[in-house]
């Protein structure tokens, strides 16, 4: 990309993480997903976002385990937007699907 006459870009790197992505066909990934369409009606849509918080990679490595992020936004709440809100079954539906995948959860590691 040409920058316009005048302009400087300049770039300093203040911090490094690995990046990290835990496959979505994972057994665990599979019990959180069968959990959002319990708790919300549908499944939920996967996208690679938080792979870039540091200390996600370092779970991993540390504990040997997959690493679930789960987002409980809806699509018009404008995440870290200005106009950010919360629509009411926001509260509610996190804390349904937290039990419901604890329960599934304990289920998958019960030998």
């Amino acid at each position: 990309m040409k920058l316009p006459k005048g302009c400087t870009v300049k770039v300093t790197l203040q911090d490094t993480g690995n990046p990290f992505l835990t496959p979505v066909d994972h057994p665990i990934i599979q019990k959180a997903t069968d959990v959002y369409e319990q708790v919300y009606g549908r499944a939920p849509v996967y996208r690679r976002e938080g792979g870039s918080i540091p200390i996600v990679s370092d779970f991993n490595q540390v504990l040997k385990s997959p690493v679930i992020l789960m987002g409980f936004e809806l699509p018009d709440e404008n995440l870290h937007a200005p106009n950010k809100h919360f629509n009411s079954e926001t509260f509610d539906n996190p804390h349904r699907h937290t039990r419901g995948f604890s329960r599934e959860f304990g289920r998958f590691f019960i030998i």
